[in-house]
This record gives structure tokens, sequence and C-alpha cells, in this order.
């Protein structure tokens, strides 16, 4: 990928990546592979009580956040002690008062959902607010550093940390308290690390300045956030409502299957490119092309990885999860494909960011408020099974919306991204038919050659398509180990 920057920012754009990157496959994977051990363990009623709650932390956490991470960001050149100071207070105070607010509604959730135990539970795992709060400024700095090495080396030791406490506690049988702890000790190892990274420590000072002009743009993506929190987790919070804790349990173990995938793609690539688009925002061309080629690898990358997730769902689940979690198999199915086009949707919203228009950010995301809520209501009579296909079809028309701007101030709408993705789509599409015709019994076997089967079919047909973008990218590959003969 040939960014359009200079030799001081590209070294650093190429090290934030690797380690970026490192940080998602190491971590996002590590935890995921916990979490999946734990899911054998403690069963999906469990998972199902965490779930329920995970709705309020969500919110509650967009609004301590207030979109002041991304805010500081986007100030990166102009940046300010007192800037930093004043958000730190501001994040301080608002973490214990939500924390507060959600220790006196604890009874009232628990009621929602007819589930008692929830009370203890929630009033225990929503410190988890106060504990992220402390470290909104110091992490923002490390990502205007694009210093993403001390980032994937603090969530290396917490997640490693916070896993041994939670497998040591799943293994003496206390149940969904082991997946509390999981959430409780990563946060905590995590803010600690950043801070000593960061070295960092906030003046004794307040500024109405830098709180007016911060929160000004911070928080048209605090209500984005609430809005795009509320609607996405609305799904798990009514299946806790209208269903059982199992089926919560289901709902969610899918939920957090596919979006540890797609985390994967989107956050490693933006979390990296958004400090560098944001140093160059005031250079259109450069800006356009970054973005533009951040849509084609994209695209690349995506669609085969959920595509074929949703091809190997049945054998995951069977081999990982086991016979308790088959029900997981059609969510999957159906949240894969959703979360296909989700890292490009991600893009186009976050370039309204990165030129500091957060308020197209939650014109954009109060225009879909409508048509997700129409959906799930319309869904939920008939099951979670038909729930998850309401996302998948709310998601792909969601990227029209969100590619209407992109369209506007760019050039570069949902047609032109859809045409670069025409290839990835028919050889993402000829990879699914191969997969699901691999028959060859229901153990690890099959799913390794459905994996390398994928691998194969996947860039060999875009290599017999000749793709313009893959065979440049692998020229690129080869070049860079000295061995680029035969496709020139």
């Amino acid at each position: 990928m040939e960014f359009e920057l200079n030799k001081s920012l590209k070294s650093k754009a190429i090290k934030g990546l690797f380690w970026n990157l490192a940080d998602k496959l190491i971590n996002q994977l590590g935890s995921l592979a916990v979490t999946i051990y734990l899911a054998r363990l403690i069963g999906p009623e469990s998972f199902g009580f965490i779930g329920m709650l995970t709705i309020f932390i969500l919110l509650f956490e967009s609004v301590v956040n207030g979109g002041f991470t991304q805010a500081l960001v986007q100030r990166s050149t102009d940046l300010t002690e007192d800037d930093s100071s004043t958000i730190f207070y501001v994040n301080m105070i608002w973490g214990v008062f939500i924390y507060a607010v959600l220790y006196f509604l604890a009874p009232f959730i628990a009621d929602f959902y007819n589930q008692p135990l929830l009370v203890d539970i929630s009033r225990i795992l929503f410190l988890v607010v106060i504990i992220n709060s402390f470290s909104i400024v110091v992490r923002a700095k490390l990502i205007i550093a694009i210093d993403f090495k001390s980032q994937a080396i603090v969530s290396s030791i917490s997640t490693l940390l916070g896993s041994v406490i939670a497998l040591y506690m799943a293994s003496a049988d206390y149940g969904y308290w082991a997946l509390v702890w999981l959430i409780l000790s990563k946060a905590i190892f995590r803010s600690i690390g950043l801070w000593f990274f960061c070295k960092w420590l906030p003046k004794l000072v307040f500024s109405k300045e830098s709180f007016k002009s911060l929160f000004k743009f911070g928080s048209n993506l605090m209500i984005a956030g609430l809005v795009a929190t509320f609607v996405n987790n609305l799904y798990v919070a009514l299946v806790g409502r209208y269903f059982s804790a199992t089926s919560v349990g289901y709902f969610t173990q899918a939920t957090n299957l596919t979006n540890a995938l797609s985390s994967i793609v989107s956050s490693t690539l933006q979390g990296v490119t958004y400090p560098i688009m944001t140093s160059i925002k005031d250079d259109k061309a450069r800006l356009v092309n970054i973005y533009k080629q951040l849509i084609s690898i994209t695209m690349l990358v995506s669609l085969p990885l959920f595509v074929g997730f949703a091809a190997i769902a049945e054998s995951f689940v069977n081999i990982f999860l086991g016979s308790e979690w088959r029900t997981t198999i059609p969510l999957l199915v159906a949240l894969s494909f959703a979360r296909v086009i989700t890292p490009i949707s991600g893009i186009n919203m976050n370039i309204l960011n990165t030129i500091g228009r957060s308020d197209l950010f939650l014109k954009v995301d109060l225009s879909k408020l409508p048509m997700t809520l129409a959906a799930l209501f319309i869904a939920l009579p008939f099951g979670i099974e038909a729930l998850a296909w309401s996302m998948a079809c709310t998601s792909a028309i969601a990227f029209f919306i969100n590619a209407y701007y992109p369209y506007k101030l760019f050039d570069f709408g949902p047609i032109k991204q859809l045409k670069i993705a025409l290839n990835y789509i028919l050889a993402s599409g000829v990879m699914y038919l191969v997969l699901i015709f691999i028959n060859i019994g229901e153990g690890i076997i099959e799913l390794i050659v459905k994996i390398i089967a994928g691998m194969i079919v996947y860039p060999l047909f875009l290599w017999f398509i000749k793709d313009e973008y893959f065979l440049k990218i692998v020229r690129e590959i080869l070049v860079k180990i000295n061995f680029k003969k035969g496709f020139r």
C-alpha cells in the first residue's frame, strides 16, 4: 500500500501498522480463545447474564468518553497541555458520576430482565466505567504519537493477567463471576500500563475554552456514539427481555466472535491511519489518496474473512464451543454476512471525523436510526435468528447511507466503492461455494482443509481474473523478499 507520505511519516505508519496488527492478533485472538474456553466451562446462561449488561456499560462509557479521544487526536497538531488536563478532569468526574447513576439503576435493570442476581453483578461490573475514564487522555496521547508498540505491550500484559484470573475463577466454579473479573482486571491492568508508558501527568488547570472547543467536536461524536451503541446493542437487550438468558448467551457469543474479526480488520488499519490522516487533513489530494487505498485494502481483506467464517461456522462451533452451543451456528452465519461491510462503513464515517465534520457523522448516524429500529421490531417476533438476519439487511443498507457524504465531498461514493469490490465479491462467492461443499466429517481435519482451501481459492481467483490491486500488492511483497521473477 503506497501512501503518499513523507519518509518520516511513512516510517511511523509502517511501524504503527505492524504493532497495531500484532496487538490485535495477539490480544484480540488471545482474548477470543480465552472466551471460547470459558464458554465451554460456564455455558451460555452465564454469558447471557453479562450480555444483558453490555448495553449499559457501552452506553455510559460513550457518555464518559464524550468523543474526547477522537477530539484530542483530531487536534493533534495544535494540542496543548491545558486541553489534555481539562479533558482528564472532565472524564474523571464524569466516570464517578456515571457509576453512581448505574449503581442506583441496578435494581431497575434487574427488574427489566427479571433477573434479581443482576443487581450484585452490575454493581461490580460497572466499575469498569470509572477505571476506563482514567486512561482516555493517555491513550489519546499514545495514538497521536503513533505509539502502538506501547499499546500492544500493555494489551498483551493485561490480557494475559486478566485471562489467568478468569480461568482460575472458572475452574474454581465461580461461574459468571469469571467473566466479570476478566473484564474488570483487564481494564485495571490496561489503565496502569497506559499511564506507565505515556509518562504524562495532568496539570492543576481547567480551561473553559479548551472544554468548549473540544466538546463542540466531541459532543457530536458522543451523541452519535450513544445512538450507534444503543441501536447495535438493543438487539441483545431485547433478546434478554423477551427470551431467556441462554438465548442472550447464544446471541452474545455470535456477536462477540464476529465483532472480534471486524475489529481486527477495521481498528488495525483505521487506528493507524486516523492520526496520520488528521496530520495531513489540510492536504486534500494526499488525504483522498490514503482514503481510497484504505477502502481498497479493507475490502480485499474483509470480504474473504467474513464470507469464509460464515462457511466454516458449523465446524468452528462443533470443535471449539461444543454441542451445547450449536444454536449459535445460524447466528454466526448471519452476523458474518452482516459484518462483511462494517469495516468499509466505518472508514466512510471515519473520514468525516478526520476533516473535523463530526456534525455530519452525527447526522448520518441519526438518519439510520428509524430503519434499524423498524427492522429490529419487525424481526423480534420471529426469534433470534431473524434478528441476526435483520442486522445483515440493515448493515447492507447502512453502507449506502454512510457513503453518501464521501460521495459529496470526495466524489467517491457507494457505486465506485462497489466497483472496486466487485472482483473481491466474486472471489469470495466462489470461495464460499467451494467451502460449503467440502464435507469430510465434523472434526478438526475438515476445518483445516476448509481454511487451507479458502486461502488458496480466493487469491487464485483474483490472480486468474488479473485483479490489478491484488497483483500490485503481490509484486510489492515479492520485491520485499527479492523474488519478483515471473510477476513482471
